[in-house]
């Protein structure tokens, strides 16, 4: 690792951010800096597969498994405990967020707005469109992954004012849906 790296880290319903830095000496060991919080570890790569983790400062360390499937580690252990993890960047977790906010919510109908800048890659509905609370609606591409943005609450489709291949920035109007009569 050459440069500082960023990463959200869930474990269970605890979710803490994590700031990965080179080594001090600026050698490439496989040990490094882990800020975690208001702590800082010295993390060090083990010959068996494991990470030995201290406290800065400290004499005491633990030792950590990650599992070694394709991709980010999904789960982590110790002696003690096994638990499930997602990794994510900090920009792959801005953007989990931004979905979530964007999608989350049940109200009547109402516009659906990008929840990032990106590009349409195809709008799911056609107007007239009945649609219900939840239900994908446009796939907006960012940061090289597909999107579903979900209508918000149930109605019917109005109008649908981008199409595929447009830019739109964040908090754009893509669809227009109209409450149903309550």
């Amino acid at each position: 690792m050459s440069r500082p790296e960023r990463f959200r880290v869930e474990v269970g319903e605890q979710s803490v951010e994590v700031e990965l830095l080179p080594a001090k000496d600026g050698t490439n060991n496989g040990t490094m800096t882990a800020v975690v919080g208001d702590a800082t570890f010295t993390v060090h790569a083990a010959p068996d597969g494991s990470w030995s983790v201290r406290p800065e400062g400290g004499t005491t360390q633990e030792r950590v498994w990650l599992d070694r499937g394709p991709g980010r580690p999904t789960y982590a252990g110790t002696g003690r405990d096994t638990a499930p993890v997602i990794v994510r960047t900090a920009a792959e977790a801005a953007l989990a967020a931004a979905l979530e906010e964007a999608s989350g919510g049940a109200g009547g109908g109402g516009a659906v707005k990008a929840p990032m800048p990106g590009r349409i890659v195809k709008a799911l509905v056609a107007e007239g469109d009945q649609v219900e609370a939840g239900a994908p609606v446009i796939i907006v591409e960012a940061m090289k992954m597909e999107n579903e943005v979900l209508s918000e609450g149930t109605g019917v489709v109005r109008r649908i004012l981008v199409s595929a291949g447009d830019t739109v920035d964040a908090g754009a109007v893509l669809v227009e849906i109209e409450p149903h009569d309550a």
